[in-house]
């Protein structure tokens, strides 16, 4: 299954991986655990993998924690009551996986608890580890599955996890007890160090047919019922079983919310805009011709996302055009400066987020800038379909995108300042009716003239619509409860929902800060929300909502 362009490096020597020396103790530094909420795949699938740190003694159960849910019936299992992760591996994964870098930190894996001394490479299949009075025992390897490539936002990453032998690794319980974060961890014995978690994770995810080592494998007393039971089938069917439904999932649970793109060109439009055409590295068996009004979000490394209107083209292969902004916080100084053809980017779903209205008689367009580029795509549909439509476009000197203005014929008039030519407003709308539409992308205060000047023809406002660079985050107050954190947070009308959760001390990622990219999304269990922005689809703003940009209506509550 070709899912993206990553070459995986040589596997290491199994022989490497056995044998390792006992790790000195070391602290526990907390326990988590997590409720079963659709918080994956827009709101599709169901995970328990956000969990939460807890406080004081917990108690653990042969079970494990009791507060800790598990989505997947087979993981309610005695032999994968804890999962421990080694926090090491998230510095690797941030400096190979840069797009997804703010993904990566303690937790994001949904295990338990994590330390950096040990790894799947320094314990072994079962080691009995005592956690202060608690005795746990090595049971077997996390076998990763599609949720995780939508937790990291990476097409691949349950495959690369398990390739890397990464996964983490899962205990059972052997005497329970109250645990809590600073008692000491420490090995008690070592009935099987030549084999150690990665070893066994290396035959059952790299050289799986090994007979001479399954047999072995299926033969570890301490090793789970789950992963012997893969061992036993293999070597009674002689075949290793279908492993892409675990790592990938159905059509349903496939991850499609990013995928990889390469700059198939760059092309300078005029001495501050240039063209991107961007070409999906997997090939996608159906393409969608990009609508009217859409946009696409842009990974451009670490917590930097930045939205774009989408020109033209289809799924597997369309054109954005952006501008150098002198104030460039990094995005499109980087596309002009940096990026060049054959770069992969990672790159969001395209979405209509602007669209036409579908009743209107007549569209007037007005645009100034690189505001053009919200409206091309749609120009060219009003074009096609014989619909009756104006574009009014004004700029400072250069003409981008020459040949999509030139292909309008009668249906453009351009206005360029350098020339003494000026946009009259007044004369535009004043023949518009009801059944007229208006359309605005542009400059702020082109945007602020197009909307007075509707106004004083008494042009409903629903008629006019707004394609802004920046979104107004100002409001009524209002109340946040944070559920998991107990606390309140009280959000002034001058104020967002991001700065208010920061000052208690949330950590919050985000990246654009108005509304476009969808990083600071933060879930909502109650309340009504005022959505802004275009960093949501419309199937995730029941449960989610920008804490940039949107707005709490009275009281809500979040999951947070």
């Amino acid at each position: 299954m070709a899912i993206s362009s990553w070459i995986p490096p040589p596997p290491p020597d199994p022989a490497t991986l056995q044998n390792p020396p006992h790790f000195a103790p070391f602290p526990l530094i907390q326990l988590r655990s997590g409720k079963i909420k659709k918080a994956l795949g827009n709101g599709r699938i169901e995970t328990a993998i956000y969990k939460t740190t807890l406080s004081g003694p917990v108690e653990i159960t042969k079970d494990g924690i009791a507060s800790d849910e598990h989505a997947f019936e087979p993981h309610r299992s005695p032999d994968k009551a804890l999962l421990h992760y080694c926090t090491s591996h998230y510095d690797e994964w941030k400096k190979e996986i840069p797009a997804s870098e703010h993904l990566f930190k303690p937790g994001a894996f949904g295990e338990n608890f994590f330390n950096e001394e040990v790894s799947e490479k320094t314990l072994c299949i079962g080691d009995r580890i005592a956690i202060g009075d608690v005795i746990v025992e090595v049971s077997e390897p996390r076998a990763p599955c599609y949720k995780l490539n939508h937790r990291f936002e990476t097409k691949d990453m349950a495959k690369r996890t398990q390739t890397l032998l990464r996964t983490g690794w899962l205990y059972r319980i052997i005497e329970p007890g109250a645990v809590q974060a600073g008692d000491m961890i420490r090995l008690l014995s070592r009935p099987c160090p030549e084999w150690t978690v990665a070893r066994v994770m290396y035959y059952l995810f790299i050289e799986t047919g090994n007979v001479k080592m399954m047999k072995e494998i299926v033969e570890l007393p301490a090793l789970g019922d789950d992963i012997k039971g893969k061992f036993r089938a293999r070597l009674a069917k002689g075949m290793t079983e279908d492993q892409d439904g675990r790592m990938y999932g159905g059509e349903v649970e496939k991850m499609d919310t990013w995928s990889e793109y390469r700059i198939a060109e760059k092309r300078k439009e005029s001495r501050t805009v240039t063209a991107f055409v961007l070409e999906a590295i997997e090939d996608i068996p159906h393409p969608e011709p990009v609508e009217p009004g859409s946009h696409v979000r842009l990974k451009l490394g670490g917590k930097l996302v930045r939205a774009y209107s989408v020109v033209g083209g289809t799924s597997q292969r369309f054109e954005v055009g952006i501008a150098l902004d002198p104030q460039s916080r990094g995005g499109s100084k980087y596309l002009h400066g940096t990026a060049k053809v054959g770069d992969s980017l990672v790159v969001g779903r395209i979405t209509a987020s602007f669209p036409l209205a579908k009743d209107a008689d007549q569209h007037v367009i007005v645009a100034g800038g690189i505001g053009i580029t919200a409206f091309i795509a749609a120009l060219k549909y009003l074009q096609d379909s014989a619909q009756n439509f104006h574009l009014h476009y004004a700029v400072a000197e250069e003409v981008p995108f020459k040949a999509h203005i030139a292909a309008l014929g009668a249906n453009v008039t351009t206005y360029n300042k350098s020339l003494g030519q000026r946009m009259d407003l007044s004369t535009i709308l004043s023949h518009a009716d009801s059944r007229t539409h208006i359309y605005t992308c542009g400059p702020q205060r082109l945007m602020d003239a197009v909307q007075s000047t509707a106004a004083t023809y008494s042009i409903p406002p629903s008629n006019v619509h707004i394609e802004a660079f920046t979104v107004n985050a100002s409001g009524d107050p209002f109340t946040a409860e944070l559920r998991q954190s107990d606390k309140v947070v009280e959000v002034g009308p001058t104020q967002t929902l991001l700065d208010a959760l920061k000052a208690v001390g949330m950590d919050i990622d985000s990246s654009c800060e108005v509304g476009n990219c969808g990083t600071c999304r933060v879930d909502l269990c109650e309340g009504r929300v005022e959505h802004r922005g275009t960093g949501l689809l419309e199937e995730e703003k029941c449960g989610s909502m920008l804490s940039c940009v949107s707005r709490g209506v009275g009281r809500i509550v979040l999951d947070l």
